[in-house]
């Protein structure tokens, strides 16, 4: 139910909007976020890494969300950037 009630509406704005790496970009940033964390010593498989996994990808999001209100036409650059990175 938690996959659902997170997944569902991203996908519709993804649709809404037909920027389709966005959902590629956040997973992105959670597997940064894991990166970071086990670079600094933390266990892998902890649940301080999933934390991060998930607080970056929601950074992520509000980011995202931020910018497609002040850069609405450069939003489709900034998802493929952020993906790269």
């Amino acid at each position: 139910m938690l996959v659902l009630s997170t997944h569902v509406p991203l996908g519709q704005q993804v649709l809404q909007r037909g920027i389709v790496f966005i959902d590629l970009a956040l997973a992105q940033l959670a597997g940064l976020g894991v990166i970071v964390m086990v670079v600094a010593g933390f266990e892998p498989h902890g649940w301080l890494v999933q934390a991060a996994a998930c607080s970056s990808a929601l950074v992520g999001a509000l980011l995202l969300t931020w910018t497609q209100k002040v850069w609405g036409q450069m939003q489709e650059a900034l998802v493929g950037t952020l993906f790269v990175a």
